[in-house]
């Protein structure tokens, strides 16, 4: 195992791999496709609130957690 290490991979490595590269790569895209839609959604939330704070409403309920229409525009 050690001989190999120092020489590469084997054959059957390097299938494998070539067989795992392209699921790495689409599995990397929707991690930045789900980060990307998260920091929107965050944005979108705390534009809301500034708004709202100038507005004088209070959308936060007791809990802390904001109003189902928040949530609601969010899951588009």
């Amino acid at each position: 195992m050690e001989l190999e290490a120092l020489e590469g991979l084997t054959v059957e490595q390097e299938v494998e791999l070539a067989g795992l590269r392209p699921k790495a790569e689409q599995w990397q895209k929707r991690k930045e496709g789900f980060a990307e839609r998260y920091r929107a959604r965050k944005v979108a939330a705390a534009r809301v609130v500034e708004l709202e704070a100038l507005k004088g409403a209070r959308i936060i309920t007791g809990r802390g957690r904001l109003l189902p229409i928040v949530l609601w525009s969010w899951r588009r």
